[in-house]
């Protein structure tokens, strides 16, 4: 495919998502982390050497899905991560602007929307670039505001999220997600807030 058809692909996917969460907002995932982590996304596919145009459309489709969670998988039957697969499907079933896809280009974006939260999925590399580009979304100053928005300063679910993070910047695979996260100090907020949550739980001990 010439990219001059990429672009405009890509351009159409851009608005069509975007309209999507202005119709269906989503409190900590909305487009806004949807456009992030797909600029996430082509950075580590540079430095990686992998598909700039599957990452960053990776990146734009992974969370539709959470458009129709409604209420979460106990009402809807389903996992956002799946909502999103069954949603692109029928995307490219009946939206002719994605007919200059390829078969193999249309799996690969539909297992990294099934499968972007499981770090055992890994038949693709868009597939594990999209995971980190999603991991480091959630690291540094924009990912605690996100984990706010979502726990409305709960405690102790905000423990929780927090011991998360550790195990997502543990399980970063690709060298340049890595270093990226690294050069720019984005656990260490996490690391802030997780020490400071600790210490005001510590009490004075009595004999």
């Amino acid at each position: 495919m010439s990219s001059q058809k990429q672009k405009i692909i890509l351009a159409h996917t851009r608005a069509k998502v975007r309209a999507l969460f202005a119709a269906h907002p989503v409190k900590a995932h909305g487009f806004d982390h949807v456009f992030r982590v797909a600029n996430w996304a082509v950075q580590i596919a540079k430095g990686e050497k992998a598909s700039i145009f599957l990452c960053e459309m990776a990146g734009l489709l992974h969370d539709i899905g959470r458009t129709q969670e409604k209420g979460g998988p106990a009402i809807t039957g389903a996992t956002h991560h799946e909502l999103s697969y069954k949603m692109l499907r029928e995307w490219f079933l009946e939206d002719r602007f994605f007919d200059d896809l390829t078969k193999k280009e249309k799996i690969i974006l539909l297992y990294s929307a099934r499968y972007h939260w499981n770090n055992a999925a890994d038949k693709y590399d868009v597939a594990w670039i999209l995971r980190d580009a999603d991991k480091m979304d959630g690291f540094g100053k924009i990912g605690l505001l996100r984990m706010r928005e979502v726990y409305n300063n709960n405690v102790e679910a905000m423990d929780t999220a927090l011991r998360l993070q550790f195990d997502a910047y543990f399980l970063l695979i690709t060298k340049t997600a890595r270093k990226i996260v690294e050069d720019k100090k984005m656990i260490e907020p996490t690391v802030g807030l997780y020490k400071k949550l600790l210490k005001a739980r510590i009490k004075q001990v009595e004999l």
